[in-house]
């Protein structure tokens, strides 16, 4: 297994982990920083990811299937903003909370995502 190899499921690991956060949240007052956080580190990892599929095409060939889910997620999806929104005004709506929750782990079921990583990681 080559460094790159290593790295990139390594990123994709993360992202998994990330997104078992947010499917376990209960909707408290107080996940609404939890969904941030890990939204900002999903979407971080996303571009990478895109990035180096990109930067890297004959190393990445066993990795291409991820490249255009990945693109998908970060051109139609930018949730930043509403949860600022509601970090103003219902931070502690436990139904205000839980439906952020649910549109962005649905965003990432979208064209599959999350089922391609997890496949992945299982078949590793």
């Amino acid at each position: 297994m080559t460094a790159f190899s290593k790295y990139i499921e390594g990123i994709l690991q993360q992202i998994s982990d990330s997104h078992t956060v947010l499917q376990n949240l209960k909707d408290k007052p107080g996940d609404l920083d939890v969904i941030k956080k890990e939204l900002a580190k999903i979407t971080g990892l996303l571009q990478v990811l895109a990035n180096k599929i990109e930067a890297n095409p004959e190393e990445a060939s066993d990795y291409q299937y991820f490249l255009s889910p990945s693109k998908f997620y970060l051109a139609n999806y930018d949730f930043f903003r509403e949860i600022d929104t509601v970090s103003l005004l219902y931070s502690d709506d436990p139904m205000r909370l839980k439906g952020i929750r649910l549109t962005i782990l649905d965003a990432l079921d979208e064209k599959n995502l999350i089922g391609h990583i997890g496949a992945f990681l299982r078949g590793l």
